[in-house]
């Protein structure tokens, strides 16, 4: 992902929490292991009276060996317990989904040649297609063969209609993030607006969406300011920052957090901190950090009602095999983010009747109201047709960084 579109879901894989996850058992370059694809019943006339026989085919392209394994691993882990519970539970019309992890090592030209092999194999349909370079490589081509992608990706440069037209995200977009901060700064009477960037490609988006919005809404935004994405040590540019004049502190970037905050306490500097949601995939919690500190999220409990509004059976279930998998921790939740996925293909194949990427995509590009497992929260792709993002803005909150069950965190007010 360039950085530009690490899963929020998997940023702490890619830096530690993830390393205990057995890497041991990745596959090899181009292998593929399916998941819950066996034999099914063919849809009846009318609905889906157009889908062939068998199984549906999905697939994830991701680093299974490799330095980015780690985020690899926990893709496929997370995939897996996903379809497993949608072809125990559900079906597409009677069809399951069947589901094949290949390993492209992280390597831009592994990872073209399986984009390839599975466009030659007909009616696939892509759930995540890789990370950083190799992404950036398969994405145009998988456009140019009309395959519908459908993930969690924020990066304007990967769901922009015109661009991307079969490319779809279930998550928020950078921009939504940005305008999420700069609401919650304005709102709370924060200013002196300044950002705190690693230099990657997602940073550095999400970095010029929040200056432009937190000038258009009459904040004082200061500067922003830049680090390596491989410093361990932030002192430097946060004594920079506070130099500055900078008293409200937005963290754009996906590496250094842990410097971040052990910074904070070796300048003895408490400005306000108002995340997008990276604080929380270290781990981060209320006493680490200065008093007043949020983190976006895009799930969350609302203090004073029953955790039982979002643990729903099923998403109980889920969270249960999640964290038989992989434990407690702030990735333990992406397993219910992850099945958004897999309800928005079943929507647009039973609403298109067809495996045809541009049929799906024209499907859910009109798409207004797809329910997903979180209660009261739909997708919508026609409120910014530019833009494939259709995770709806009402639903991202800052949180506080009080975990509640399965390291959820609650609602900030």
């Amino acid at each position: 992902m360039g950085m530009a579109s690490f899963r929020h879901r998997f940023l702490l894989a890619a830096v530690g929490t993830a390393l205990a996850l057995g890497l041991a058992a990745c596959s090899s370059a181009g292998s593929s292991s399916t998941s819950s694809g066996g034999t099914t019943a063919v849809g009846g006339s009318g609905l889906c009276s157009n889908i062939p026989p068998g199984p549906i085919k999905i697939a994830n392209i991701e680093p299974l060996s490799g330095p980015t394994a780690s985020s690899g691993v926990l893709t496929e882990y997370e995939s897996t317990i996903e379809v497993d519970y949608f072809n125990a539970h559900d079906s597409v019309c009677g069809h399951q989904f069947a589901l094949s992890n290949y390993n492209d090592k992280g390597d831009p030209a592994t990872s073209l040649d399986i984009a390839r092999q599975l466009v030659s194999q007909g009616n696939v349909i892509i759930v995540n297609d890789s990370f950083s370079s190799a992404q950036n490589q398969i994405q145009p081509y998988l456009m140019q063969q009309k395959t519908l992608v459908v993930n969690g990706d924020g990066a304007y440069a990967l769901f922009n209609a015109k661009q991307n037209p079969t490319a779809f995200s279930t998550l928020p977009s950078n921009a939504q993030y940005a305008q999420l901060m700069v609401n919650w700064a304005k709102s709370h009477g924060d200013n002196n607006i300044g950002i705190l960037s690693d230099g990657t490609s997602f940073s550095v988006e999400l970095a010029a969406d929040a200056e432009t919005d937190a000038k258009a809404a009459g904040l004082t935004f200061v500067k922003t300011i830049t680090y390596s994405p491989t410093a361990i040590d932030l002192t430097t540019p946060l004594t920079q920052a506070k130099e500055a004049g900078i008293q409200t502190l937005f963290p754009t970037g996906f590496t250094g957090i842990p410097a971040m905050v052990s910074g904070l306490k070796q300048i003895g500097w408490s400005p306000k901190i108002v995340g997008w949601g990276g604080l929380n995939d270290f781990g981060i919690t209320a006493s680490q950090v200065p008093p007043g500190t949020v983190d976006g999220c895009v799930l969350s409990y609302t203090s004073g009602q029953p955790t039982s509004s979002l643990l729903t059976s099923v998403n109980t279930a889920l969270l249960q095999a999640s964290k038989a998998k992989i434990g407690l921790n702030p990735q333990t939740s992406g397993v219910l983010t992850g099945y958004f996925n897999l309800l928005a293909i079943k929507w647009a194949i039973e609403k298109a009747n067809t495996l045809d990427g541009t049929k799906l995509a024209a499907a859910l590009s009109a798409a207004s109201s797809v329910p997903t497992n979180i209660p009261g929260l739909n997708l919508n792709w026609t409120v910014t047709p530019s833009v494939h993002n259709g995770f709806p803005p009402a639903s991202l909150k800052e949180c506080t960084l009080k975990q509640g069950p399965y390291d959820i965190l609650y609602a900030a007010s």
